[in-house]
């Protein structure tokens, strides 16, 4: 008996917190129906206004960022004063990362090679993208709410970050789509994309990793990155197809991105983003167990064409091999072991 993946698990009464800090104000109270537009919290905090990835600036590694630096956390700072340097060439020379303007120290991500620089306070309303029930609101846990969601499998999250899941690590968001998901993209300009989970789409490559984090991006998600860029660069990352330049289903791309602008809970223990939503666009019609090959659909696990999406038109001898019709209109004959049965 043949299994399909859903690629979008549906939960029903799924329970998640949203934390909350000293300075801002949760606007719901215990048992309340929560609508979308509902107002959440109110936050007050400052954004930010510049953010600096240490290894780059100056040349130093993460774990030897906290000998460079020449400021603390909350200080405010000048135009022109140094935030860390490193003495390079024997003492001949130093590198000096210089303020580009004045402002408050931001070191919350510095383990992480991130010093950001913070302006002016203010406040923002956080609005509800779903239905829900509170269940609970406490400083420890923050508000406890209960909704319905759906749950996409996320193939691997970066090391670093591995440790700290295996005490319910998990972060909260909202889902942030770069363009349509589907085109490469190097670069992001004036993009607001602070304490958001980012789909950047297909593949991530490490120069627009960089600009996402320095924008205070909290988590990135992606369909595939090259292997050895995922392991070396420690940060909060999300792998859902592969690694390398594999193939990536348009319709599962453009699944994923239809999710933009929902709530999102991307959970390090269960290794599974989890969109909170009630609608019941993304809920499968198709049987858990597969009852006839012809017409379901399929990802390629074979080399020869890995991750691409297609749909199984004909079964030929002894049920061992299979004719797909792919995403892309051709046609070839695999072994049914070498497929992936999948509904969405």
């Amino acid at each position: 008996m043949i299994v399909r993946h859903k690629i979008f698990e549906k939960y029903d009464n799924y329970k998640f917190n949203i934390p909350y800090k000293s300075g801002d104000m949760p606007l719901l109270d215990r048992g309340e129906r929560i609508k979308e537009g509902t107002e959440i919290i109110k936050k007050r905090g400052s954004s930010i206004k510049f953010s600096f990835y240490l290894p780059e600036q100056i040349g130093v590694s993460v774990a030897e960022i906290g000998k460079s630096l020449k400021c603390i956390d909350g200080e405010f700072v000048n135009e022109g004063d140094v935030l860390a340097e490193k003495v390079v060439m024997k003492g001949l020379n130093v590198r000096k990362l210089i303020s580009p303007a004045e402002g408050v120290v931001d070191l919350s991500r510095i383990e992480k090679g991130y010093l950001g620089l913070l302006g002016e306070e203010s406040e923002v309303i956080v609005k509800s993208t779903f239905q829900g029930l509170v269940e609970s609101i406490t400083p420890v846990d923050g508000i406890s709410i209960t909704s319905d969601a759906f749950a996409l499998d996320v193939l691997a999250i970066a090391d670093s970050f591995l440790e700290e899941s295996r005490g319910g690590k998990k972060i909260v968001g909202e889902f942030l789509v770069l363009g349509d998901g589907k085109d490469l993209l190097l670069d992001v300009q004036d993009l607001e994309c602070e304490d958001k989970v980012v789909f950047v789409g297909k593949y991530l490559h490490p120069e627009l990793m960089h600009n996402l984090f320095e924008r205070g991006a909290s988590f990135i998600l992606t369909y595939s990155m090259e292997y050895e860029d995922f392991r070396k660069q420690g940060l909060p990352v999300g792998v859902i197809g592969g690694f390398g330049e594999i193939y990536s289903g348009r319709s599962m791309l453009e699944l994923i991105a239809s999710m933009n602008g929902k709530f999102v809970v991307v959970d390090y223990l269960e290794s599974q983003i989890f969109f909170v939503t009630s609608s019941t666009t993304y809920q499968s019609k198709e049987d858990l167990f597969v009852k006839s090959a012809v017409g379901s659909r399929v990802i390629s696990r074979s080399l020869s064409n890995y991750g691409m999406l297609g749909e199984i038109v004909s079964v030929e001898e002894y049920n061992l091999f299979v004719t797909v019709e792919w995403e892309t209109g051709h046609r070839s004959m695999l072994n049914i072991g070498s497929l992936e049965f999948v509904s969405f």
